[in-house]
């Protein structure tokens, strides 16, 4: 016989409690992405923060005014930010020559590197496999 009024009081409570920790979580969050105020390494977005709070989209936007508000106010500082740096980063064609060069001998240095780590990699699993 199934209970015609269970008592769920305790399960709400506790419920409410996991809802404040995540909160919390996401605010702590959002806090940290401000603080860290590096739009192009650390971006402040909803996906990173749900990613970083570990909750979903569904439970940010069931809090409008608690989490969606200052989220989007952030975001919103974060883009005007963007635009000032992407507005002084004009390089002339000499800069821009060099840079490139630079980035080519980055690459042949760790295409190199990569190949020594395949060499021993492949002689460590040799040496493995003789065992």
């Amino acid at each position: 016989m199934a209970n015609m009024k269970p008592n769920t009081t305790k399960m709400v409570e506790i419920k409410k409690k996991e809802s404040e920790l995540k909160k919390e979580a996401v605010l702590a969050v959002l806090k940290e992405l401000t603080l860290l105020n590096d739009p192009v390494n650390n971006p402040i977005s909803k996906a990173e923060i749900c990613r970083k709070a570990g909750v979903s989209k569904p439970f940010l936007y069931s809090y409008k005014e608690e989490l969606l508000k200052p989220i989007d106010e952030a975001i919103k500082k974060q883009n005007q930010k963007l635009k000032v740096i992407t507005q002084k980063q004009t390089f002339s064609e000499s800069s821009k020559d060099k840079l490139i060069e630079s980035l080519k001998r980055r690459i042949d240095e760790l295409a190199a590197e990569n190949k020594k780590l395949k060499k021993d990699n492949a002689l460590l699993l040799g040496k493995l496999a003789n065992k």
